[in-house]
């Protein structure tokens, strides 16, 4: 048989699934441990789904490259990452912090990452928040993704070092950029605080977008339209949808300086347009200004008057999301 993707994707990998990988805490980590190719989420089941979809884009990326890909349970230090965890699980953790020394002095990030959590709870060893830090930090050149994670929660949080936004915002991205949800959701909340810099929302939108999407429940709840999907059964606008993308944007923006912005500015408020995007489908993407700005009815009564004057310039084949 043909050593494709979709071979490697019916093997057997082995996954490990175990709650909270910090202390504010998602709910579920799931870990491919033949190549440390994570997922998280507050679902048991999505969490594997999300590690699943990791999984696939790294072995065809792998493909593409000519690497070779391992069979399951051949990973690189498979066993000594088991015995660690279900040490770990078992709360023995003399065993578990003795086989991740040994593997950190083998260059794994991940058991750089395992023993700065455990100095920061102190879990068999006393807390120690300076130890935690240079253990993260050590996982960290690596960009390791709960390493980089727990060092910006500690500079957020001034947990055993003086608070510093940008260290948090830095350490957030590398995270983000191995798609941590609640990295992605902590640098929405901080890019978001200012909605002056249209750079920053931009960013801050799109990380936390990702967050919602991937199913965590505070970026749901910050998000607007992520629980609406597209009426894709309507009648299209062939009209609208045979313009140019230039004309596409400028009616929409048309539309909402004329219906919705005004509203807005009477309440002190105002609205940013940060992205239109008409393929394969139309995507509209808005952040609130001002007064608005986090103001929850922002998501739900405006949102729906949002979308009604979308929908009769165009139709309701639109996705829109509002922050």
């Amino acid at each position: 048989m043909e050593k494709n993707l979709e071979y490697y994707m019916n093997l057997d990998y082995p996954i490990e699934v175990y709650p909270g990988e910090h202390e504010v805490g998602d709910a579920y980590l799931a870990v491919y441990t033949d190549f440390d190719i994570k997922g998280s989420s507050e679902d048991y089941y999505e969490a594997i789904e999300i590690a699943t979809e990791y999984l696939e884009k790294h072995i065809k990326k792998q493909l593409e490259l000519g690497k070779e890909i391992p069979n399951p349970k051949e990973g690189i230090r498979f066993m000594e990452h088991r015995e660690a965890l279900k040490a770990y699980r078992a709360k023995d953790f003399d065993t578990a912090l003795s086989i991740w020394t040994k593997e950190a002095e083998l260059k794994n990030d991940q058991a750089m990452a395992n023993i700065g959590l455990m100095y920061l709870k102190g879990e068999g060893v006393e807390k120690d928040f300076d130890k935690a830090r240079e253990w993260f930090e050590k996982g960290a050149e690596y960009e390791n993704d709960s390493a980089t994670y727990n060092l910006a929660l500690m500079y957020q949080s001034k947990i055993g070092v003086e608070e510093d936004e940008d260290k948090a915002i830095d350490y957030f991205r590398i995270a983000v950029k191995k798609n941590h949800q609640g990295a992605n959701f902590r640098l929405g909340l901080l890019l978001l605080k200012d909605r002056t810099n249209e750079d920053r929302v931009r960013e801050g939108f799109n990380a936390m977008l990702n967050a919602a999407l991937s199913g965590h429940p505070m970026a749901v709840a910050q998000m607007g339209g992520v629980d609406r999907k597209p009426n894709t059964a309507c009648e299209p606008n062939k009209v609208f949808r045979a313009k140019s993308y230039e004309e596409q944007y400028d009616i929409i923006a048309d539309a909402l300086d004329r219906f919705i912005r005004p509203i807005l500015v009477k309440d002190g408020g105002d609205m940013m347009i940060l992205d239109y995007i008409n393929e394969p489908d139309i995507q509209i993407r808005l952040a609130y200004q001002g007064a608005c700005a986090g103001c929850s009815l922002g998501a739900t009564s405006t949102y729906d008057m949002i979308k009604n004057t979308l929908s009769q310039i165009n139709d309701e084949n639109i996705q829109i999301y509002i922050i």
